[in-house]
């Protein structure tokens, strides 16, 4: 999962970069989903990946994946027309206390302590790395809703894949979603009427940027989540994703100039602190442990 969160990370100054070439947020969104299930329904003929024999459950939560797949692209995407994209992205990483509210929901059971205090230093350190206050003003928080719902169903998308667990392959559920939430982002973008062309970069510089892009932001970090998610559980796999954050904030100040302040350092250094709270080995060692 940490995996992911880097890959993801890297995604954030390549679509800068990308939106500078000319490309814009519905192209790139359809784009990187149409590759993604390009490249997973490959894999899975080439390996012969059988279709699921499953109960209606488990396809109502798949439907239900794609469905909220597509609602954090979508209502992030309208978050950032109506404010400032700093704020949206801070309010977005709320999907971290909001996947241990659901987990402990779900479970009927608390979280870890460690697990806590992790969800509080990872979305502190969102709000130092993101310059959520140095961003806020008085119609800054007009596309706050969104980026909250955009948030819950990050956490409802982190949720789902964890409960699926080892039922069907990592390939087949992320062909599904891809594909379906694909075809829901598409279906929006020709109903609001959308742009899909990229005048600017040409037929085969378009493709070779939503090739990267999607390569970095859905192929490899969505297929390791498939794997990873139901072994971790969607609480403590929030925690190791918020590791985008950092790589992006870092990325964007040595790939595309962007200012470093020292209190993003301080809430890079709180969401690394969460990160690594969890797996610390707290107390005194145990004899076996210590003669081994």
């Amino acid at each position: 999962m940490l995996t992911v969160g880097a890959m993801w990370g890297l995604h954030g100054p390549l679509l800068k970069l990308a939106y500078r070439a000319g490309l814009n947020f519905a192209l790139v969104s359809v784009g990187e989903y149409a590759i993604a299930t390009l490249a997973f329904g490959l894999a899975c003929w080439v390996g012969r990946v059988p279709w699921p024999r499953e109960d209606r459950g488990f396809w109502l939560r798949m439907l239900l994946g794609g469905l909220v797949g597509s609602g954090v692209v979508l209502f992030l995407f309208w978050s950032y027309q109506l404010g400032p994209v700093p704020v949206a992205a801070t309010l977005l990483f709320l999907y971290v206390p909001f996947t241990s509210i659901l987990a402990a929901l779900v479970h009927r059971r608390w979280p870890p302590v460690r697990e806590i205090v992790s969800v509080c230093l990872v979305t502190a350190g969102a709000v130092l790395a993101t310059d959520f206050m140095g961003s806020t003003g008085p119609d800054s928080l007009k596309g706050a809703p969104q980026a909250v719902l955009a948030a819950l169903c990050f956490a409802g998308f982190f949720m789902i894949s964890a409960g699926l667990g080892s039922r069907s392959t990592p390939l087949f559920r992320s062909f599904f979603f891809s594909a379906l939430s694909g075809l829901i982002l598409l279906a929006v973008t020709l109903a609001a009427g959308w742009s899909l062309s990229a005048p600017g970069t040409g037929v085969w510089g378009t493709v070779l940027w939503l090739t990267l892009l999607s390569s970095v932001g859905q192929v490899v970090p969505v297929f390791f989540m498939m794997k990873s998610a139901h072994r971790l559980g969607g609480g403590l796999g929030s925690i190791l994703t918020s590791l985008e954050l950092p790589v992006a904030v870092g990325l964007s100040a040595l790939m595309l100039g962007d200012p470093l302040r020292l209190s993003q350092l301080g809430g890079i250094a709180l969401i690394i602190a969460g990160i690594a709270l969890p797996h610390l080995r707290l107390g005194p060692v145990p004899a076996s442990a210590a003669s081994e």
